[in-house]
């Protein structure tokens, strides 16, 4: 299709409309949509399109009996359809094509499913081909599906009735309320006035005007003729103001989009220009607020924060502990203890063994709820399953895998330049301990028999030596025992606290993508169908 053209009443950007029907496809399929009628709405405008479009083709449809037939003769001036009282009396098309387009017309007949040829030498009509349609009510179901097959293709159509049939119900609930949208230029004819007065006839092109208002569909040209007696200026007039080809065939492949389009959007029970979202931004992050939280009272961030400071407190033992702290170190890694207290990664990752996410996931399916009760039937197939507790507990438990193994989640325990000189003096007072107690042993069997130094030590006095080894040495071990754990546990809980924003970052996070992920594509590809809307019904219609 070319970019831009000129309407019937004003400019089409071809290329837009296009786009629109495309997005809108695309957009449809994602919701689990049908997207068959639209699909084959998009193939005929691209056949069309490689059709001449300096030629266009007029159909002629109505019921038994209307008088199509003789009403293409009158406008011939010659009998070039067969008209008659047998009904029906059109089995197949005819088709009244220029005299000097014969071979233009031709493969575009063939794609309309070919038809009778009748040439006409009318210069007013050069661009024009008129094809006589099988009657639309009639007894033989070939003749109306032959019609159903035509009229997608048809560039424009006169919808013919008499005053017995105008308010025909297959005319109207089969037809008129189907193509009116997908056709940009049309027009009723009610033919054989010439039995009504001028009164009457005026009477029923109002009757006729009022129940098309009714049912909703713009207005229509109504055209009073009559072929019997030859009046046929009203549909010439109407004729010669269409002549102009492209327009036509133009504002025709616009109209199919924009149909599609609108046909695609009233599934989604969407309107151009009034989409909202499912779920509010509000409500969202609530949703993902209650589900984090439930998941991390499973999680267990105040076990996870005990198990981060006794990780630390246990790098700290062999390195400021003295040789008491490195064989504690090694007795505690021998039993298990150490695995069992101190590995915050190995606690995170056994988050399974101490509950179940099934309550975790009903945030989401009372959101899910609510979003089903705010869409049509036709999109609920593809939103039902978001709100699946198995297929959702899944996804949640997967979402919490991913969050406590994540490299946000950093496991080495802290460690302090404190800590080597504590250790210092920590084999310093075990030393010190250590000659005391063996000093004293020493005495106590008679081992040197020399005078015991004293020491003078505030509140006690003179102190033996040794005593005062054994003293010092107990206090010096206990208190700097009593800050290494304070320091170390001080450590680890600033890396708790980060570690514990972490994982409950990385697990919001995850839970998001996991389970509001779908939801909020789900409800992306409604604001496509809903945009695509909005530019169909701005590039596909030509303004004044």
């Amino acid at each position: 299709m070319a970019a831009e053209v000129d309407g019937p009443s004003g400019r089409l950007d071809l290329d837009a409309c296009g786009a629109a029907l495309e997005g809108a496809i695309e957009a449809a399929g994602a919701l689990g949509l049908d997207v068959r009628a639209a699909s084959g709405v998009r193939s005929g405008v691209a056949e069309r399109s490689g059709f001449p479009t300096d030629l266009y083709v007029l159909a002629l449809a109505g019921g038994t009996g209307v008088g199509k037939s003789s009403l293409l003769n009158a406008l011939a001036g010659e009998p070039i359809s067969a008209a008659g009282v047998m009904r029906p009396t059109t089995s197949e098309p005819t088709a009244w094509v220029p005299a000097t387009r014969l071979t233009d017309a031709a493969p575009l007949l063939e794609w309309l499913g070919g038809a009778a040829v009748r040439a006409h030498h009318s210069d007013a009509l050069c661009d024009l081909v008129v094809m006589d349609l099988p009657d639309l009510d009639s007894i033989a179901r070939a003749h109306r599906a032959r019609v159903d097959t035509v009229l997608p293709r048809i560039d424009a159509v006169l919808w013919v009735a008499d005053p017995e049939k105008y308010q025909d119900a297959v005319l109207h609930d089969g037809y008129l309320r189907t193509w009116v949208r997908r056709l940009e230029r049309q027009a009723v004819v009610l033919n054989k006035v010439d039995r009504l007065s001028s009164l009457d006839a005026t009477r029923l092109r109002r009757d006729l005007a009022a129940r098309l208002a009714q049912e909703g569909l713009p207005p229509l040209p109504i055209l009073l003729t009559s072929a019997t007696d030859g009046r046929t200026a009203e549909l010439a007039e109407w004729l010669a103001a269409g002549k102009e080809s492209k327009r036509v065939v133009h504002a025709r492949l616009a109209a199919a989009s924009r149909s599609a389009v609108e046909d695609l959007t009233g599934q989604a029970g969407l309107q151009p220009g009034a989409w909202r979202p499912l779920v509010t931004d509000e409500e969202s992050r609530a949703a993902t607020e209650a589900m984090g939280s439930r998941i991390l009272a499973v999680v267990d961030l105040p076990g996870l924060a005990r198990q981060a400071v006794e990780a630390t407190r246990l790098a700290a033992r062999p390195r400021g502990g003295g040789p008491l702290g490195i064989v504690r170190t090694i007795l505690e890694r021998g039993s298990g203890v150490s695995e069992r207290r101190a590995d915050p990664q190995g606690y995170l990752r056994r988050w399974r063994e101490r509950g179940s996410l099934l309550g975790a996931s009903e945030p989401l399916r009372d959101l899910v709820s609510g979003a089903m009760a705010a869409v049509p039937p036709a999109i609920r197939p593809t939103l039902a399953p978001l709100a699946d507790t198995g297929v959702l507990t899944t996804s949640l438990g997967e979402a919490v895998d991913r969050a406590v193994v994540s490299d946000a989640a950093s496991f080495a325990a802290p460690t302090s330049r404190l800590w080597p000189f504590l250790g210092l003096a920590q084999l310093a007072a075990t030393a010190a301990l250590i000659l005391g107690l063996i000093w004293l042993a020493a005495l106590a069997v008679g081992v040197g028999q020399a005078e015991t130094p004293l020491v003078e030590l505030p509140l006690l006095g003179q102190v033996p030596l040794p005593v005062a080894l054994v003293a010092g040495g107990i206090l010096g071990w206990f208190v700097l025992g009593r800050l290494l754990l304070a320091h170390a546990g001080w450590l680890g809980r600033r890396w708790a606290a980060r570690l514990q924003e972490r994982i409950r970052a990385e697990v919001q996070d995850s839970v998001r993508t996991a389970a509001l992920g779908p939801l909020d594509r789900l409800d992306a590809r409604r604001g496509d169908l809903a945009k695509a809307a909005a530019d169909a019904h701005s590039a596909c219609r030509a303004e004044a």
